[in-house]
């Protein structure tokens, strides 16, 4: 089942600080309990502007990760599952740039992989409920493609969706 999605616009060489907290309500027929699940973003995704050593290396690191924390309260007897998803809205970056370009990683993992339109999964974790609930976190670093042709000054942005799903 998934829950609510969360729009956070990015842009390239410039800053995006929101905090946002989603919340869903999770009902459980046996018990009649109420799950609560929140996603909190905070921080900014962001990119400096490149240099003639980051063309050259074919990538620039973002300058700053993207922080997130799944909260839930109320949790029925027995495993509840959340599961962290993110995709872009669009499938260019503005000026011809693909989507593909932007690359992100969790921070425990050192695989990048290349933004798509299509949810790919960030993180889930599966863990005896219990009334007061559970908490995690974790951290998405981004890399930027770049070229030397085919890369035009310009600000490129792009919208990441993130969505938190819950399961018994």
């Amino acid at each position: 089942m998934k829950f609510v999605r969360a729009v956070m616009g990015m842009r390239w060489f410039a800053t995006v600080t929101p905090t946002l907290l989603l919340a869903f309500a999770l009902h459980s027929s046996a018990a009649y309990a109420q799950t609560n699940v929140q996603l909190l973003l905070g921080g900014a995704a962001a990119f400096n502007a490149p240099t003639a050593a980051d063309l050259s290396a074919g990538t620039l690191e973002g300058s700053t990760p993207l922080a997130f924390q799944v909260v839930t309260t109320g949790e029925p007897s027995g495993s509840l599952s959340t599961s962290v998803y993110i995709r872009s809205s669009a499938s260019t970056l503005g000026g011809g740039k693909s989507v593909a370009d932007l690359e992100w990683r969790r921070d425990d993992d050192p695989t990048w992989r290349a933004l798509t339109t299509s949810d790919v999964l960030v993180e889930s974790r599966s863990l005896a409920g219990v009334p007061e609930g559970h908490s995690w976190d974790n951290t998405i670093q981004f890399r930027m493609a770049l070229r030397w042709t085919g890369d035009p000054p310009a600000t490129y942005r792009g919208s990441l969706v993130l969505t938190v799903s819950a399961s018994r």
